[in-house]
């Protein structure tokens, strides 16, 4: 059971790996295999001057349409492919069986234990919500599941884009390029 294995502190859900998305973005410095601050920092700087697009996964159709905006010779028809039936029936292949809702005090310690881990992916949200709000993209994302807001402080949302004209979109892309 799932509530086991956290509470209990078995190794499969307390050992380090818990901590495995702030290390591929921080790089190759020895600290960054350490959970901290300094990771964390590092982490996010990498995102800001070493990547043109870092997506999320429950928004996956505007990555696909931002990829194809910015790489188009790469990416071209990217979105149609991706809704193709028979693409569709590829990503529906495995499921997960028997899955059980943690409890609240499991979530909370794993909240605990992932703590640098969330505020990562919540920062690379918001900077994706970002980019989409530059390019005037419009999603239909489907309403958020509730934030812990007592477990995590919450950074600025920005769920939908805003009209934003103050610089052009083709300025600011050249602007990326020549990084």
């Amino acid at each position: 059971d799932i509530n086991v294995c956290i509470l209990e502190n078995y190794p499969e859900c307390s050992n380090p790996r818990l901590f495995y998305i702030i290390p591929y973005f921080c790089g190759q410095h020895p600290r960054c295999r350490e959970p901290g601050e300094w990771a964390l920092e590092r982490a996010k700087l990498n995102v800001n001057e070493n990547f043109l697009l870092v997506g999320i996964l429950e928004e996956l159709e505007d990555v696909l349409l931002l990829l194809e905006r910015f790489l188009p010779h790469y990416f071209k028809d990217v979105l149609s492919i991706y809704k193709n039936p028979e693409h569709r029936k590829l990503g529906n292949l495995t499921v997960t069986v028997k899955k059980t809702v943690p409890s609240p005090e499991a979530i909370q310690i794993l909240y605990q234990r992932m703590r640098y881990e969330y505020e990562f992916y919540y920062y690379v949200k918001e900077q994706f919500h970002l980019l989409k709000r530059k390019f005037g993209l419009k999603s239909h994302i489907r309403k958020p599941r509730p934030r812990p807001e007592f477990f995590i402080p919450s950074p600025l949302e920005t769920e939908e884009p805003i009209d934003d004209e103050e610089e052009d979109d083709e300025k600011w892309l050249e602007d990326i390029y020549k990084r």
